[in-house]
C-alpha cells in the first residue's frame, strides 16, 4: 500500500512504475530470492503484455487495499468493490502448504501454487486478509503528515502512534511546528 510516497498531493510518486520494480519490491520486501527474481526479469522481456497486466494488476490490489484498510482506519465500512478485488485476487492465488524444518521444530509456509509472475501478489494479498481478519486491523492508522498519506499499523502500548516512521514524518511535522512558533514569536 505504502509504494506511493505524497498520496495526498498532486504529484504522487508511483514506486511502481515499471514490472521491474514490482519485482525489486518483491525481492527486498523477502518474498522472494534473488534466483526467482532474475527469473521473473527474464520472463518480463519475454513476455511484455504479461508484465504489463500483472503491473497493473498488482496497482490495482494496492489501491483497493489502501482504500480498504483506510476505510477502517477511520471506522468506516470498505467499500464492497475493493473487497471483491481482493478476493479476486486471493481466489486466483491458490496457497500451497510446505512444512520445514526449524532446528527440532516444524513450520508451515505458505507457497504459491503458481511460479509464474502472478506469484508477486500472492504473498501480498494473503498478509492483508491476515490482517483483515486479525485484531490488529482496529490499529491501522494513517499518517498524520499532510503530505505522505501511508498506512502502518500501530503497535504502541497505547495506540497513540500519529506518524509511519518518526525519524521522517514525525521529524518533519516536529521541524515544521518548531519554525512556525519561532516565526510567531518573531513577530
Amino acid at each position: 500500500m505504502n509504494t506511493v510516497g505524497a498520496r495526498v498531493c498532486e504529484q504522487p510518486r508511483d514506486k511502481l512504475r515499471s514490472f521491474a520494480d514490482l519485482v525489486r519490491w518483491n525481492k527486498e520486501a523477502e518474498l522472494i530470492p534473488e534466483d526467482e527474481a532474475i527469473k521473473l526479469l527474464a520472463y518480463s522481456e519475454a513476455n511484455s503484455s504479461n508484465a504489463t497486466k500483472n503491473l497493473e494488476e498488482a496497482r490495482e490490489l494496492r489501491e483497493a487495499l489502501f482504500r480498504i484498510f483506510d476505510a477502517l482506519g477511520r471506522k468506516e465500512t470498505p467499500a464492497a468493490t475493493d473487497i471483491a478485488t481482493l478476493n479476486k485476487t486471493l481466489h486466483a492465488l491458490p496457497i500451497r502448504l510446505e512444512v520445514c524444518a526449524q532446528g527440532r521444530d516444524f513450520r508451515c509456509e505458505r507457497r504459491s501454487a503458481q511460479v509464474d509472475s502472478d506469484r508477486l501478489l500472492a504473498p501480498i494479498a494473503w498478509s492483508a486478509a491476515d490482517l483483515l481478519a486479525s485484531a490488529q486491523v482496529h490499529h491501522v492508522r494513517r499518517c498524520a503528515d499532510e503530505e505522505c498519506g501511508w498506512l502502518f499499523v500501530d503497535t504502541t502500548k497505547n495506540h497513540s502512534r500519529r506518524w509511519c516512521a518518526m525519524n521522517d514524518c514525525g521529524s518533519h511535522a516536529k521541524a515544521k511546528r518548531y519554525y512556525h512558533r519561532k516565526k510567531r514569536l518573531r513577530q
